[in-house]
């Protein structure tokens, strides 16, 4: 039997450290692909035969779920499957979870390929930016109070970048952003901490809407709150839920608490709320619900009566 070279690595270990040594934007690539392939031992066997990744781009995971139950399933498991994503990747990759109800992984990465191809294309583009005297010159009587040579070399360099992609996006048609100033590109409206703030204001105007009316649907949204679309309401709807029913107990259907989560869960007006739809649909979020410590589950023919439900 051949003996072990001492010295040598295993290609495990090896294999780290060399993407690592590519750079942050390879490593980050590289783990993405691996979390991807590896999707059906991070969710189980029985998750990722109906739920796949998209994508994963700007810390956010995009996920193909064949319809809403399976997107508000993933909506209410979607701080493990984060936590679980993270781990497999060995460090913070993924800080939100989007649902898409269309298979496009083809296009996705065609897009992040020519996304990629562009940014590429814009080093050599200001590379190629020629600055004029007097801005050069401001360049080095800038840089001047850096007492260091090597500093001073390097502070120069990056500030005459800084110029040259000035320059660049002056070309491109960058403008500023009209809410804070920011320069952005010529086909964008806002830019993107705004856009953050604006996304964020419309969910709350829309979790603001449900609070009041909890059985709106999304067209019923939309008389107050005219810029919401269907997957706000329903991530509003399932954030709501999530809170709501960390609450209610599973044996609590008279409290306002308990109706108010089953007319939001339910999208049932108050006239339409009756005693079985409100313990049917308890115990459809049983596992979802507020638990004491000595909790014990009861039978569903203790909540349901056995037999067909009866109209009227």
């Amino acid at each position: 039997m051949a003996k072990r070279t001492p010295g040598l690595e295993m290609a495990k270990s090896i294999l780290p450290k060399a993407i690592h040594a590519l750079g942050r934007k390879q490593e980050t690539e590289y783990y993405a692909h691996w979390v991807m392939w590896h999707w059906q031992e991070i969710v189980g066997e029985a998750v990722a035969r109906h739920v796949r990744p998209l994508s994963i781009r700007n810390r956010v995971l995009r996920l193909y779920t064949p319809d809403s139950v399976w997107a508000n399933e993933m909506r209410m498991m979607m701080p493990q499957v984060i936590g679980e994503v993270n781990r497999f990747a060995g460090g913070e990759m993924v800080k939100e979870i989007q649902f898409s109800r269309s298979f496009q992984a083809q296009e996705e990465r065609t897009e992040c390929s020519a996304r990629e191809a562009k940014e590429r294309d814009i080093g050599r583009a200001r590379a190629r930016i020629s600055l004029s005297a007097e801005t050069m010159e401001a360049v080095r009587s800038s840089c001047r109070v850096v007492e260091d040579e090597d500093l001073q070399a390097a502070v120069r360099c990056l500030y005459r970048k800084h110029k040259q992609m000035e320059a660049l996006r002056q070309e491109d048609g960058w403008h500023d952003c009209p809410s804070c100033g920011a320069r952005i590109e010529s086909e964008e409206c806002l830019c993107f901490a705004c856009r953050r703030k604006k996304r964020a204001a419309l969910r709350a105007a829309v979790r603001t809407v449900l609070r009041d009316m909890p059985w709106a649907r999304c067209k019923d949204v939309r008389a107050f709150v005219p810029e919401c679309t269907p997957k706000l309401v329903n991530e509003a709807r399932a954030l709501l839920v999530q809170q709501l029913a960390a609450e209610v107990k599973l044996e609590d259907d008279t409290s306002l608490s308990a109706k108010t989560l089953v007319m939001l869960y339910a999208c049932l007006p108050p006239d339409e709320l009756t005693e079985d739809a409100v313990r049917r649909t308890l115990y459809r979020l049983r596992f979802d619900l507020h638990r004491p410590k000595d909790y014990k589950a009861p039978k569903r023919y203790a909540i349901i009566p056995l037999g067909r439900k009866r109209n009227g």
